[in-house]
């Protein structure tokens, strides 16, 4: 059973502000599963896309604008966005400070188009 240390992803710029850690994927030994630590600094935003595989994002600190479809819903920690595939979706940090997220996808192969 593998054992994987976040210290040894390296972070990612996904968008000004925003860091990920590739956590889980098929890099990392995964068949069928992608897991990512985002952080979200004060103002900063992850732009609205879509995948072909649904996704569940946990929020583990901090408050976000989710937007999910046609829907804009803020969001805190304990909560999970899941967005089926195809649907568009996205985050905006207004709150003033950090969160963080985990991503969470059933594929070791992300794929993501952005939309808007």
């Amino acid at each position: 059973m593998p054992i994987l240390d976040k210290g040894d992803s390296p972070k990612e710029e996904l968008a000004p502000g925003v860091g990920r850690w590739r956590l889980l994927d098929s890099e990392t030994g995964a068949e069928a599963l992608t897991v990512a630590d985002l952080t979200l600094a004060a103002e900063s935003s992850v732009q609205t896309h879509i995948h072909p595989t649904e996704e569940a994002m946990v929020i583990l600190e901090g408050e976000l604008e989710a937007v999910l479809g046609d829907d804009v819903i803020t969001v805190t920690a304990g909560q999970t966005v899941h967005a089926p595939a195809g649907v568009k979706h996205g985050f905006s940090n207004r709150s003033g400070k950090s969160a963080r997220l985990l991503a969470i996808f059933p594929t070791a192969r992300m794929e993501r188009t952005p939309v808007d």
